[in-house]
């Protein structure tokens, strides 16, 4: 199985640049070819929150007419910048249309991924609190031996950044890696928010902060609280699940695939044997 990872998106209006200088839409339209491009294909694309810069009806509308062109089936979950109700407005087929939270599991796939809702509404940080944790609990419990991910927006890891993207969970990451130490069925813990690719150990597994298809944020640690936009290529991320294509493998491995324009690969062994002069 082939999950590409796509987060922070922020599509604001059609015709709008977000900060009045970043065209966030193109920027999706170029992720959404080269995703397209994959060989072989994604089976899922998931999309790890932070799908508009301001969560709207409009966005919403506009962000699924770019995803639209996908070949693969995408699914989501909310960020810090989205809105619950205007998310179930555009995306009922795909989001529960009831309760306060917009958790759900993907369960038709070689990876079982339970979808978890941590945001705070109001606030850049998110909260894993007693009932959000007691909900992923009681679904990693329904299928102890499926290979599962835990999907929620907010790192529940410090980055070591020290911007305002640099806390993840305001609350209850203890509480959280807790729950995940209990199902070890847990390969990966996936998240969004950071806008660059963060690895850690977390819970007894592995979690992963996904890359933007927009403007990455820079690897900022000194002293000052700084946030800044840098000139890194926008990127995503695909994991794959190798176990029945090779029972010796690592079994999931997460690769991360920058978007841009670039020359084209050249050829060095095909077969095992080189094709390109030594």
């Amino acid at each position: 199985m082939l999950l590409v990872q796509i987060s922070d998106t922020h599509i604001d209006e059609p015709g709008n640049q977000v900060y009045g200088r970043f065209d966030t839409s193109d920027a999706l339209r170029r992720a959404v070819a080269a995703i397209n491009a994959l060989d072989p294909a994604p089976d899922l694309v998931l999309h790890t929150g932070d799908i508009a810069s301001h969560g709207s009806v409009p966005r919403y509308e506009a962000f699924r007419d770019i995803v639209a062109e996908l070949t693969a089936p995408y699914g989501l979950i909310p960020g810090n910048h989205d809105d619950r109700a205007a998310l179930r407005a555009v995306f009922g087929d795909l989001l529960p249309t009831t309760g306060e939270f917009l958790h759900h599991v993907i369960d038709d796939h070689a990876l079982r991924i339970v979808c978890c809702d941590s945001v705070i509404v109001g606030e850049a940080p998110g909260e894993m609190c007693a009932e959000r944790c007691a909900w992923l609990d009681a679904r990693l419990g329904e299928a102890p031996n499926r290979p599962t991910i835990v999907a929620l927006h907010h790192p529940p890891f410090y980055s070591g950044m020290t911007g305002s993207s640099a806390k993840g969970l305001k609350r209850g990451g203890e509480d959280l890696a807790a729950v995940i130490r209990r199902h070890p069925q847990v390969l990966r813990i996936l998240a969004g928010h950071v806008h660059r690719p963060i690895t850690a150990s977390f819970g007894g597994t592995i979690a992963f902060a996904g890359p933007t298809t927009c403007y990455p944020f820079g690897l900022d640690m000194g002293p000052e609280r700084i946030l800044s936009v840098v000139s890194e290529p926008p990127a995503f991320a695909v994991h794959a699940w190798l176990q029945d294509a090779t029972p010796d493998a690592p079994g999931l491995v997460t690769h991360v695939q920058p978007v841009g324009d670039w020359d084209p690969p050249i050829t060095l062994l095909r077969e095992g044997r080189f094709v390109l002069g030594r």
